[in-house]
């Protein structure tokens, strides 16, 4: 599916001044969608994605990996910055008020995304504290505008980001405590299908390939990692990775492995494509989504890797929406699939080499 928000923020950019200090604010929606444009590839790139860092960095772009972490960029140094609208409000709110910081007196903000997105209600916040009453352009049902700042920034008068930045503690429904943020799915509460996967382990065939090592494929802020090391039916499990995409993710994930005391490491990742080792153990709640859209897709690399992964004799997890054809995909890839329980609308599969 073409991204018009990104395709018109990306046109913006390529129509730009190339001498401008600029920078380009890069999210899930923006993945597949670079153009190589040689006057333009020394634009600052800062993206949360490791994936869309990799793409942009082969095409040639000044391109960082961070939780959008803006805190090297100076006070009114920038001319202009590119954004196409993210899912979550404390991630918008903290880049516009970023973005009020950053840019010269005035410097320009392109802006694009749809109405079901809140853009309309964005741009009314934005030019608020920007000291500009501009209204963002209808395309269809896209919306579009590029604001100068003509305000000083304030911090007194600065958008709720809900302290974006920082991790905070939280607590699962049996009152153990893990550290998450904003930027992550489903950051302040427990996943209720990551909740059913680590509720069945002890139901779930590990005894009989006593585990050595485990892999938490697309761990957020490593929940299932935490949980399942605590099951007496991972006991035998000396070294725990996780791996994610999301910058947050990591950052979460490594606080909560580093408190757990947990062997291992946390490594930033698209889908684990740079890993080499292989896991006697996968687990794994794959997400199903890119951007604001439902990607296909998804489920099929997850599958795809995780055969790349599994040791011989591993066994791997999987549990997803019962509406994920998730079995039909992996049936290309393993001689053993088994849907092991239904609940709640999610399903538990086992995946064998």
């Amino acid at each position: 599916m073409i991204d018009l928000a990104a395709q018109w923020i990306q046109q913006q950019v390529f129509e730009s001044d190339a001498n401008e200090n600029q920078l380009w604010l890069m999210d899930e929606n923006h993945l597949n969608t670079i153009v190589v444009n040689q006057s333009q590839r020394k634009i600052q790139v800062i993206s949360n994605r490791w994936d869309i860092v990799q793409e942009a960095t082969q095409k040639g772009f000044n391109a960082g990996f961070s939780d959008f972490d803006l805190s090297r960029i100076s006070d009114n140094s920038l001319d202009s910055i590119y954004y196409r609208i993210s899912k979550e409000k404390p991630l918008v709110h903290y880049l516009f008020n970023q973005a009020w910081r950053c840019l010269k007196p005035d410097g320009k903000i392109y802006l694009a995304g749809y109405k079901n997105e809140g853009i309309k209600t964005y741009v009314e916040k934005l030019a608020k504290i920007f000291g500009n009453s501009q209204k963002a352009i209808k395309e269809g049902a896209l919306y579009t505008i590029q604001l100068t700042k003509q305000s000083i920034y304030s911090k007194e008068n600065c958008l709720d980001d809900q302290d974006y930045s920082h991790l905070r503690l939280m607590l699962d429904n049996h009152s153990h405590e893990f550290f998450s943020k904003p930027g992550l799915f489903g950051w302040n509460k427990v996943d209720l299908g990551s909740e059913l996967l680590v509720n069945h382990l002890d139901k779930l065939p590990l005894a009989q390939i006593d585990p050595q090592n485990c892999l938490d494929l697309g761990c957020g802020y490593g929940y299932i990692t935490l949980a399942a090391a605590k099951h007496s039916i991972c006991h035998s499990v000396k070294s725990w990775t996780m791996t994610d995409n999301n910058a947050a993710a990591i950052i979460a994930a490594e606080k909560n492995r580093l408190l757990a005391g947990l062997n291992g490491g946390v490594i930033p990742d698209n889908c684990a494509a740079g890993i080499n080792q292989t896991f006697d153990l996968i687990l794994c709640n794959p997400p199903f989504h890119q951007g604001f859209n439902p990607d296909v897709d998804l489920t099929e690399k997850f599958v795809r890797e995780t055969k790349r992964l599994l040791s011989n004799k591993g066994i791997a997890f999987f549990v997803v929406n019962q509406f994920v054809p998730l079995e039909t995909k992996a049936n290309a890839y393993f001689s053993h699939v088994k849907i092991l329980h239904k609940e709640a609308g999610f399903k538990l599969i086992c995946l064998k080499k």
